[in-house]
């Protein structure tokens, strides 16, 4: 198993790039990677000349004769692409790694991947990944003691560093800006309270976010991801009376994001038109209750006291001015994705912050116990990002543990048992991603 192909070289691969460059190259593997954007291709070769770089269209027929000369495929595009490229893989008989969820049609291949005798690898970087591995290292490690677990809270953020700040947002985008703006979207968020699911409609889920403190300096406010119950099975904790996994933000994030969703401005299910003349003002008018009545007025229609606070926010996105944005049909939340882009980009000099707060209560020779364990870790640019480190970092140790045989496995899986999270873990603490654990009677 000499030949590994990876697809997409974006934002998140740089720490995965160099780590495959210099640990896997020098021993004689031989590494290719794919990308449409050809200024990326010429510049990572720049950086990683032991990695072959070609420009080339990501469709089925351009990257099946890829795949077929190859062993191992990484993925790293974008989550649409990959049950597409796992067909491609179990036809051709590759084994597949992604950073990204399982979906259902990658998890209806299981038992042809498991038949075929390869490996899918999933849920291998940040959130999922990183979370998976530390959170079941603290749950084995408690379990181990004869800890009797009942609450479990989760939660991360892909933050800008506290220098880099952008008021009033506070915010800044280091990963897939898509996602940030449909977060929540879709099905209702659900989790465990107090022995009871909770559902929590996509208008309400940013109203009322939780407040997490790593220290005085180091607050976070949170809000739940979309699913957590399936975890509670995988986890082994499905007699926990408390059971959720969120997204964390600075504080006040939330309060502006609400305003954005209460307007309808992050809605993917209607198409506006082709607008030559469009500007944010333009295209906020399309959301506000008059044509006429001026716009102070039409915000305390919709907030009440606080609309000076909504205009803070709007006015920030250049909502309330005669700023071009794209002019092309799109929805409301492809439109306000490209509005963020631009306002929201990383600058060079920019550090971006990853932040996990894992939180377990539990009760140990009849006494109850909370420990809490936290993750930070800053990033270096706009390009060697936080983000970057913590997505691509595990990715690239799980190939490398698997390519040399230290790690034998086949089916679909991702990186919640001993055999897999405690190298992984354990080599990431000697690349400076390291949990602090405190523990509270």
């Amino acid at each position: 198993m000499q030949h590994i192909l990876i697809l997409g070289i974006g934002r998140s691969t740089s720490y995965l790039l160099d780590y495959l460059n210099t640990h896997l190259v020098p021993n004689g593997y031989v590494i290719q990677a794919i990308d449409v954007q050809q200024e990326l291709v010429a510049k990572r070769q720049s950086e990683f000349p032991g990695i072959s770089f070609i420009r080339s269209e990501i469709h089925t027929d351009a990257i099946k004769i890829s795949i077929a000369n190859t062993d191992l495929v990484v993925s790293m595009l974008p989550p649409a692409f990959h049950g597409m490229v796992a067909e491609i893989c179990l036809e051709y008989g590759k084994h597949f790694f992604t950073a990204s969820y399982i979906s259902k049609e990658i998890k209806a291949l299981e038992t042809e991947v498991k038949a075929k005798g390869l490996l899918f690898m999933m849920e291998c970087g940040l959130d999922p990944g990183i979370d998976h591995m530390s959170a079941m290292a603290m749950i084995h490690s408690l379990q181990e003691k004869g800890a009797v677990i009942n609450s479990f809270e989760s939660y991360t953020g892909g933050l800008i560093h506290p220098f880099n700040l952008n008021p009033p947002w506070n915010y800044k985008i280091s990963w897939n800006p898509r996602n940030v703006v449909l977060a929540g979207q879709g099905n209702a968020v659900q989790y465990m309270e107090d022995g009871i699911i909770k559902i929590v409609p996509y208008q309400r889920l940013f109203t009322k976010p939780s407040v997490w403190k790593v220290n005085e300096q180091d607050v976070y406010e949170g809000y739940p991801n979309r699913d957590s119950l399936s975890y509670r099975t995988l986890y082994q904790l499905s007699d926990t009376s408390m059971f959720i996994r969120g997204t964390l933000r600075y504080p006040s994030f939330c309060e502006g994001w609400n305003y954005l969703v209460q307007l309808g401005l992050t809605d993917d299910t209607v198409l506006l038109p082709e607008d030559k003349n469009r500007t944010g003002r333009r295209f906020l008018n399309h959301f506000l209750p008059s044509k006429t009545e001026a716009l102070d007025i039409q915000l305390q229609e919709l907030f009440s006291v606080n609309w000076q606070k909504a205009l803070d926010y709007l006015q920030a996105l250049g909502l309330i001015d005669e700023i071009p944005v794209i002019s092309k049909a799109a929805t409301p939340a492809e439109i306000i994705q490209s509005i963020l882009e631009s306002r929201w980009s990383m600058q060079a000099g920019d550090r971006d912050r990853i932040v996990m707060i894992h939180r377990i209560r539990y009760v140990v020779d009849h006494t109850h116990r909370t420990l809490q364990s936290t993750l930070i870790v800053d990033g270096k640019n706009a390009d060697y990002t936080a983000m970057a480190k913590t997505v691509g970092l595990p990715l690239a140790i799980a190939i490398d543990l698997f390519v040399h045989g230290q790690i034998r496995a086949t089916g679909i899986h991702i990186p919640i048992t001993k055999e897999w999270y405690e190298p992984i873990l354990n080599r990431l603490k000697l690349l400076g991603i390291v949990f602090n654990e405190v523990e509270e009677a």
